[in-house]
């Protein structure tokens, strides 16, 4: 039966014969040019998921009314003719993997911005605000007619593009889901009101396609919950999803949530795997047509399981393969430890609500498709590089390394790899990590990189071991700050580290960033009474929105009291002196002061080795501390950069 033998199934929609039932969802990344066309980092970002052994693509949301449902910069036009050679070109790309392709057709409605479009946002009722607080303006009866010709223009631009169907984009508070949602939709025409009128427009867009295109397999998008007050519920969602199946759509792409539910639509790290399969099984049981869920699926034995089960027809993928796009085919080869684990951190989510294109925190070429490829010409001479620090930018730097054919010597004075993974592992939710610091150690073990533990590198072994390059990624330590009593304190890694137990205690937090709002967390759990003191204006201002409201929520529910503009000065056996930005000092009583005051970097040796060779390179938190993305990122990036330069040496050699 092979591996998965109900995820790589074949299924038939519509016309079209699926090779197997993983869809990579439609993700708005933001690559396409400034004119909205496809362009090379378009092609090559979808080439690689192809390859990777997705059964079948859907492009992200492709706007059909541009400027006015435009939602953000990088967005993929289809609003004429003339975006038909580029989505040509990227729909022969994705086929050419025996991939079937489908575009998602999408008009953002009221979740956008006059600063995005230049004009103001629309929505069938002028009720409700948009994401930047402005109030959309009522679409006119004239205008909603017009919208219905224009996504039925959309569709025959992807049939001429030789897409295999097309998807509506009816979830998530966008216009097609206010149209459905009995909270925002309350028009008194034949587009609003019951729910009948207000399925009308969806319905007549279905109709048109196929009268144009009856071949075009449809899918829509539709929201199963909106989970707010008076939105979206099951009950509506299922008798909705009915009268698709009746008009012509072939599919039911299941989804939840919308800008005002919070966490619903885009789930932070505490969700549960599969938590909203549910959903698409209250579908799946009253309808004949393929019902797809995901979000949060990761595991390639729960997504078989979830189709075993009948729950539902199809798993579709998103950050999982902005991680790892070829997640189908070694799941399907039985090499899920291969499977480079998506950590959820919503990192790309981030860059995407930022206006900027998405990136992947593990992943390095993620978006980056053009610039870093996955086959390289191994160099002809391997040249030595030693690498200093096993974290994550040594170990990315020294697996790219080796792909490329180099002399590979990873030197860490711990007694194993990955540096502070270990510790940001450790919070709540945070399990993924030790996921990903696994998976780092596999591939080691897979590579020629030879590996040197519990050995500190000294500027005497550059003199005597005379390396070609050399790369200094040796981390960062704690910062300590000049205060009376510092003595007193412990730090993240005594905590994190599981050096000290702390238990039961009044504790007091000195800096209220991710890693002292995360080490609260931890806290929690052993019965502690905990107060964060920082001097900013908010907490975890360097977390990612979605997984930040978590957080807090829990801070609040575990009663951890939260002081900003708060200034530490001094701390004694008794507590914390503290002055507000009104300057009152008060001591905040403590059993255990932990500090949370940042890192700094370990980079001696770099300043050093720079006199010695022209080939010296610092990367990660010895450069400058950040996260771990950035340091994957320069390992990556790094090792590029000394492959280039090994060649246009071996270039001037020739010419010379």
């Amino acid at each position: 039966m092979g591996n998965y033998p109900h995820l790589f199934s074949k299924l038939q929609i519509g016309d079209i014969t699926l090779k197997n039932r993983v869809v990579m969802g439609p993700m708005l990344v933001g690559y396409a040019d400034q004119t909205g066309r496809v362009n090379e980092n378009v092609i090559k970002y979808y080439e690689a998921r192809a390859k990777g052994g997705a059964g079948l693509i859907i492009v992200e949301a492709c706007c059909v009314d541009v400027p006015t449902g435009k939602e953000g910069a990088g967005q993929i036009h289809i609003d004429n003719a003339d975006c038909i050679p580029g989505l040509t070109s990227l729909a022969r790309t994705i086929k050419k993997y025996d991939c079937k392709a489908f575009v998602q057709l999408f008009h953002a409605g009221r979740q956008t911005s006059s600063q995005i479009t230049g004009v103001p946002p629309v929505a069938p009722t002028r009720k409700g605000l948009t994401p930047s607080r402005e109030v959309p303006r009522e679409l006119s009866y004239s205008e909603i007619k017009n919208l219905i010709n224009q996504f039925i223009k959309a569709a025959d631009y992807a049939y001429q593009a030789g897409f295999d169907g097309v998807e509506l984009h009816a979830a998530h508070g966008y216009l097609l889901n206010e149209f459905l949602s009995p909270k925002m939709n309350t028009r008194q025409d034949e587009y609003g009101g019951s729910l009948q009128n207000r399925m009308r427009i969806l319905l007549e867009i279905i109709a048109g396609i196929k009268l144009q295109h009856p071949s075009l397999a449809i899918s829509v998008r539709l929201n199963i919950d909106d989970f707010i007050p008076g939105g979206l519920q099951p009950e509506q969602s299922v008798l909705i999803a009915q009268e698709l199946e009746k008009h012509g759509a072939n599919l039911i792409n299941c989804s939840c949530g919308t800008y005002e539910s919070g966490l619903t639509s885009i789930e932070p790290a505490s969700y549960p795997e599969g938590w909203r399969v549910y959903l698409a099984e209250k579908v799946k049981q009253r309808v004949q047509i393929p019902v797809v869920t995901g979000g949060m699926i990761y595991n390639p034995d729960f997504a078989d399981k979830v189709i075993a089960e009948g729950r539902a027809d199809l798993i579709f993928l998103g950050r999982s393969l902005l991680a790892d796009p070829k997640w189908p085919i070694k799941a399907q080869r039985g090499k899920c430890e291969d499977i480079r684990p998506c950590i959820r951190c919503n990192g790309c989510i981030n860059l995407h609500f930022a206006g900027m294109p998405v990136s992947c925190t593990v992943n390095p070429s993620t978006g980056r498709e053009t610039q870093y490829r996955t086959r390289l010409a191994r160099i002809p001479v391997a040249s030595k590089v030693d690498i200093i620090g096993a974290g994550p930018a040594g170990i990315q730097a020294a697996l790219t390394l080796d792909a490329m054919g180099f002399d590979v010597n990873l030197f860490e004075k711990d007694s194993h790899p990955g540096g502070l993974l270990k510790y940001a592992a450790k919070p709540p939710h945070k399990e993924r990590i030790n996921d990903y610091h696994r998976f780092l150690v596999n591939c080691l073990k897979r590579s020629g990189v030879k590996q040197i533990y519990n050995y500190p590198y000294q500027l005497t072994d550059l003199q005597s071991r005379r390396p070609d390059h050399l790369i200094i990624a040796t981390g960062s330590r704690p910062h300590i700050p000049d205060l009376p009593g510092i003595e007193h304190c412990l730090n993240l890694e005594d905590i994190l580290g599981e050096r000290i137990s702390v238990n039961g205690s009044e504790v007091v937090i000195i800096g209220g960033g991710s890693n002292g709002c995360e080490v609260a967390d931890f806290l929690l759990q052993f019965n502690n009474r905990i107060t964060i003191l920082e001097e900013r204006t908010r907490v975890a201002a360097d977390m990612e929105r979605k997984n930040r409201r978590d957080l807090l929520n829990r801070l609040e529910a575990g009663g951890v009291t939260l002081l900003v503009k708060h200034k530490v000065l001094e701390i004694t056996e008794n507590g914390v002196i503290t002055v507000d930005s009104a300057q009152n000092r008060k001591t905040i009583p403590a059993q255990q002061v932990i500090l949370a005051t940042g890192y700094k970097p370990i980079n001696h040796l770099y300043h050093q080795a720079r006199r010695l060779m022209p080939s010296v390179h610092v990367i990660g938190d010895a450069l400058r501390v950040r996260g771990f993305k950035s340091a994957i990122l320069e390992g990556h990036m790094t090792a590029y950069m000394i492959y280039r330069e090994q060649l246009k040496q071996k270039q001037r050699g020739q010419g010379s």
